[in-house]
């Protein structure tokens, strides 16, 4: 009488462990290696794209360096150093608009899709090690 309880709970713990991992049994290793190429490609725009940004940043942070010396010693009677301040605070917010407009856009927008590769890439086939890759190229969508 109790090896049929057993069974029982024995077979329902198999049929849940069964069911809980449905998308890992469906995915082939083909699609994971497709995302795990999603995975890096975005990863390596991300970076390319935070590179920039820190770049647009850093020309921003020089500009305002540069500004911040040359105010101290501008002389206002001078119309040319006045115009070459003028020039140098034009500069300073066009290289302000890219870091704060493009620059930043493309790097949060990167960013996204690192995120989503890598959401893709876990809920398809995180939790499993991948099997050595194929010896021809897999072509991915």
């Amino acid at each position: 009488m109790l090896a049929t309880p057993l069974r029982r709970g024995a077979f329902l713990c198999a049929a849940l462990i069964l069911l809980a991992t449905p998308a890992l049994a469906q995915v082939p290793p083909a699609a994971c290696y497709c995302l795990k190429q999603a995975v890096d490609t975005s990863n390596a725009d991300m970076a390319a794209r935070n590179a920039a940004l820190a770049d647009a940043r850093a020309a921003l942070d020089r500009l305002d360096q540069q500004l911040a010396t040359l105010r101290a010693q501008v002389d206002v009677n001078n119309p040319q150093a006045v115009a070459q301040f003028k020039q140098l605070l034009e500069q300073r917010d066009a290289a302000a608009k890219r870091a704060s407009g493009d620059a930043l856009t493309d790097a949060q927008a990167a960013t996204a899709r690192y995120n989503d590769a890598v959401a893709s890439y876990n809920a398809q086939c995180g939790g499993r090690p991948l099997p050595p890759p194929p010896s021809t190229p897999i072509a991915c969508p």
